[in-house]
C-alpha cells in the first residue's frame, strides 16, 4: 500500500473512531436525561491565571463519582482507581455560572463537559490570587457550588517559571511506553517518585514571588492525581495546563504534543507579558525543540532553559538555537547543576544551593556493603 493510501486509511479509522465516540456519548447523555436526571453532579475547577486586566479559568462538569482513593493498597484497587480517572460521564451543554466579586458570568459546557471563561478585571482590586465561585443555576439540587482560583503575578516578581511535569518533576519514564503505562496505571500519587530535590529548587526559585506554570501533555483526567502529588511533595502551587484525552476528527488525541505545549506556553507568555521566564524540562520528549522555538519567538523574554538529562541525543544539536537567541541553555544531569547555574545568575543564594545538595544527599541510595 502506498504511503498516501495508508494515510487515507488512518484518517478514515480516526474519523470512524471519533464518530463512534460521539455516538456513545450521545447515548449516555440521553440515558442520563431519561433515567438519571437526579444523579448528583460536580464541578472540577482548574486553576486559572491572568494579569491586572484579564484572567481565564476552565472547569469541567461531570456526573458525581465517589472521591478517588489517592493511596490504594492493593494492586487491583490501584488499577480500578486508574480506570475511574478516565471513565468519566461528562455533561454537555450545561449552563455554568461564575460569580466574581458580585458580578456573574455564564458559559456552557462543550461536548466533553469543559467550560472556559475569559474575564475582564478592569476596576477590580489587584490580587495575586483571585477567587470566584462556580455553580450550575439550572441544577441547584444536584450539585454544590465550588470555589475556583486564578493566579496573577505578584508586583514583586522578577521572573516566572514554566515547567514540564513528566520526567522533569515526576518520574514517569516517558521514553518507555510500557514503563510509563505501568507507573500511570499501577501507582498512586503517594507512591509516585519526585525527582530528587526538584521541589526544593522550585521553592527556592519561588522565594522572589515567582509565579509557576506547569505545562504538560498529560490529560485533564490526571488533574486531581497530579494536584495531590504536588501537594504531597510540596511543589509550588500554580496553574496546570493539560490537554483533553480522546478522539477528534483528525487525530487520535485532541492535539499533537508539540502543538499543545507551544500553544499553552504562548498563552502564558502573552498573558503574563510583563515578566521574563525560566523554562524547565527534560530531554525525554520534545521539550528542547519546543523551548528553542519559544526562545526564538519571544526574544528577550526567556532568561534560561534548563533540560534534565534523561538521554536524548538530539538535545545537543539544538544548543546553537538557544545561543543564537541569546538564551543560556543547560543540559543538566541533576537538580544541583541547575541550582548552581541559577545561583551564578543571581536567582538563588548559596544557602539555597546547599539545601538542594542536602536534599539530594538525603535521598541518595546507601552504598552496598563490601
Amino acid at each position: 500500500m502506498s504511503p498516501s493510501g495508508a494515510s487515507q486509511w488512518k484518517q478514515l479509522a480516526i474519523a470512524l473512531g471519533h464518530s463512534a465516540e460521539q455516538a456513545i456519548d450521545d447515548v449516555k447523555r440521553r440515558f442520563t436525561q431519561r433515567f438519571k436526571s437526579q444523579v448528583p453532579v460536580h464541578i472540577i475547577a482548574y486553576r486559572g491565571f491572568g494579569n491586572a486586566r484579564e484572567a481565564m479559568l476552565s472547569a469541567r462538569v461531570l456526573e458525581y463519582r465517589r472521591p478517588l482513593d489517592m493511596d490504594p493498597d492493593a494492586l487491583w484497587t490501584r488499577l480500578l482507581e486508574s480506570y475511574r480517572r478516565f471513565e468519566t460521564d461528562e455533561l454537555a451543554n450545561v449552563r455554568v455560572r461564575l460569580d466574581l466579586a458580585g458580578i456573574q458570568h455564564e458559559a456552557y459546557t462543550d461536548e466533553e463537559g469543559y467550560v472556559n471563561f475569559d474575564l475582564q478585571l478592569e476596576g477590580m482590586k489587584p490580587e495575586v490570587i483571585i477567587t470566584a465561585t462556580l455553580s450550575l443555576p439550572d441544577h441547584p439540587e444536584r450539585h454544590q457550588a465550588v470555589e475556583a482560583s486564578m493566579h496573577c503575578a505578584s508586583p514583586d516578581a522578577c521572573f516566572g517559571v514554566i515547567g514540564d511535569i513528566d520526567d522533569t518533576m515526576l518520574v514517569t519514564n516517558a521514553t518507555s511506553i510500557l514503563k510509563m503505562m505501568r507507573l500511570t496505571l499501577l501507582s498512586s500519587s503517594r507512591s509516585r517518585v519526585a525527582f530528587s530535590a526538584a521541589a526544593v529548587l522550585y521553592r527556592a526559585l519561588q522565594k522572589t514571588h515567582s509565579p509557576f506554570f506547569y505545562v504538560s501533555s498529560s490529560p485533564w483526567n490526571l488533574y486531581e492525581f497530579l494536584s495531590d502529588f504536588m501537594h504531597l511533595h510540596n511543589f509550588p502551587t500554580g496553574p496546570m495546563l493539560l490537554r483533553d484525552f480522546g478522539l477528534d476528527r483528525d487525530m487520535l488525541v485532541a492535539g499533537p504534543h508539540d502543538e499543545h505545549k507551544i500553544g499553552e506556553i504562548r498563552r502564558v507568555l502573552d498573558t503574563v507579558h510583563d515578566l521574563p521566564f525560566i523554562l524547565i524540562g527534560d530531554s525525554g520528549q520534545d521539550d528542547t525543540q519546543i523551548y528553542a522555538h519559544i526562545a526564538e519567538s519571544y526574544p528577550g523574554r526567556i532568561l534560561a532553559c534548563y533540560i534534565r538529562d534523561v538521554t536524548d541525543a538530539v538535545v545537543n544539536t539544538l544548543a546553537h538555537r538557544f545561543e543564537a537567541a541569546g538564551v543560556p541553555f543547560l543540559r543538566a544531569a541533576d537538580t544541583l547543576e541547575v541550582a548552581k547555574d541559577a545561583q551564578s545568575r543571581g536567582w538563588l543564594e548559596a544557602a539555597d544551593v546547599e539545601q538542594v545538595r542536602l536534599s539530594i544527599a538525603a535521598t541518595a541510595p546507601m552504598p552496598a556493603e563490601a
